[in-house]
């Protein structure tokens, strides 16, 4: 799955695109977690608002705005329903993931 992650430093927040997909409907699955979907409950892409502060949560550490810029990001298929993401800091030879779970099916998607 190939994929394009932007930090803005400004704003911080991280965009996360998938280029094969063409998102159809955008759910917000947190307050800071914007998940962009097809109608067939396929993943396009994601952001993450107040990104360094999340991100913070999920390495257990503080995340500096300049290491968000070198993250490194992969989203895998964890099961029929749900998708790995996995960051890496370069920075601090460190992993970090978290499973989400697409909570949206279009009644207009195929059964």
């Amino acid at each position: 799955m190939k994929i394009k992650y932007h930090y803005d430093s400004e704003v911080d927040a991280i965009a996360i695109e998938i280029d094969i997909k063409k998102s159809d409907i955008t759910i917000e699955l947190t307050e800071h977690i914007l998940v962009d979907m097809t109608n067939d409950g396929k993943l396009a892409g994601l952001e993450i608002l107040d990104a360094s502060e999340e991100l913070s949560k999920l390495f257990n550490r503080a995340v500096s705005k300049e290491e968000m810029k070198q993250l490194l990001c992969e989203i895998k298929p964890e099961s029929a329903n749900g998708y790995l993401l996995q960051f890496e800091s370069p920075q601090k030879k460190q992993k970090a993931a978290s499973v989400l779970i697409p909570l949206y099916q279009s009644p207009l998607a195929s059964v």
